[in-house]
């Protein structure tokens, strides 16, 4: 699999992961950030630093927003004593909510603006093309 074809994946998931409301969708689209992200830092690019913060921020906006489906998912099991505690999976719900909100918001701007994907793609081709052309090291003459 080439970076581009990775860069490609990415925007055409993200684009419907930002206009879902589906967790586990989001989180899905997560998961492809994330494999994006690392395929970027093992192949140390250049011109990667401002990329792989982009990548880090949906991964850190997702993530939060995945922490408070599954502390939800997991409250709603229990019982409540309290009034007070009774309210946390509806206010874990209403944070769920706004994480999908951030996420879309910095999609929009970031991502989803006129020629983004192409600068990205053209990057991911450059990179591609600079690691094919890598020779590789000989290996040291064995002394027998």
């Amino acid at each position: 699999m080439t970076l581009q074809s990775m860069v490609e994946e990415f925007f055409a998931s993200g684009r419907d992961a930002a206009v879902s409301s589906d967790p586990a969708q989001l989180h899905t689209f997560r998961i492809t950030t994330k494999h994006l992200r690392y395929t970027i830092e093992i192949t140390k690019p250049k011109q990667a630093k401002r990329r792989l913060e982009k990548l880090k921020n949906i991964q850190d906006l997702l993530g939060n927003m995945n922490d408070a489906v599954v502390a939800e998912t997991y409250l709603r099991q229990f019982p409540s004593l309290s009034t007070k505690a009774s309210k946390l999976p509806e206010n874990l719900q209403s944070k769920v909510t706004k994480h999908i909100a951030e996420f879309r918001n910095y999609w929009m701007t970031n991502f989803e603006v006129v020629g983004r994907m192409e600068d990205w793609l053209e990057w991911a081709a450059e990179v591609d093309a600079a690691q094919l052309s890598v020779k590789p090291r000989s290996l040291p003459k064995r002394f027998d």
